[in-house]
């Protein structure tokens, strides 16, 4: 038998509600609750990368084995642009994205071509793009991060986050049904994108902490 206990699993209209904004809360003293994001934090990136690939995709997946609500629990109160708060929206862009990835492809891909920049480049993804190889590139980003490349991780990202948030800005003007959802959620997006890309150039700096 495992020593780890099962998951807990966000329903989608939980996570929909953290991807706005909305912070799991608890009584925990709010001083200690920061003290312990940043130092969990700290123990993950502030050490030499680790050699073995192992640790690396055990680090990649540990939302899915224990569920995002741990991760919530320690680092979704932090600073947006803080290293847990940064962390945080890394797992958190990863596991809303792989929620609903054929809903998520389309957004992205719509969102590449009405941003006509680089930032599929950025992000790192294929064209065309699949499922799959939308999973891949969210994987890939949080395995950057943990093998000593956080900052350009960090605006990987904030690429695919601007795509997703110009995607759904563009249905929102064509769906009329949906069009307000569509239209909050590019906005929520968007600031993501700006927050990781703040905590990038932060990184980049040597003074995300």
């Amino acid at each position: 038998m495992s020593e780890y206990p099962k998951p807990v699993k966000m329903s989608e209209d939980r996570l929909a509600a953290v991807v706005d904004n909305q912070v799991v809360g608890d009584s925990v003293d709010p001083a200690h609750k920061s003290a312990l994001a940043h130092a969990t934090a700290e123990a993950l990136i502030y050490r030499e990368a680790p050699s073995d690939p192992a640790i690396v995709e055990r680090l990649v997946v540990f939302a899915d084995e224990h569920g995002l609500d741990v991760l919530a629990s320690l680092w979704s109160e932090a600073h947006p642009t803080s290293l847990p708060g940064a962390l945080w929206r890394l797992y958190l862009v990863r596991a809303a994205l792989r929620h609903t990835i054929e809903n998520s492809r389309v957004l992205f891909q719509e969102g590449v071509d009405q941003l006509n920049t680089i930032d599929q480049v950025v992000a790192g993804a294929p064209d065309p793009l699949d499922t799959k190889g939308l999973e891949k590139v969210l994987d890939d980003v949080l395995r950057g991060a943990f093998s000593g490349d956080l900052a350009q991780a960090l605006e990987r990202a904030a690429a695919i986050a601007r795509a997703i948030s110009a995607g759904s800005l563009h249905y929102s003007w064509i769906n009329e049904r949906d069009a307000h959802d569509l239209a909050t959620r590019s906005l929520n997006w968007s600031i993501i994108a700006r927050e990781l890309s703040t905590s990038a150039t932060t990184a980049r700096e040597g003074k995300l902490s």
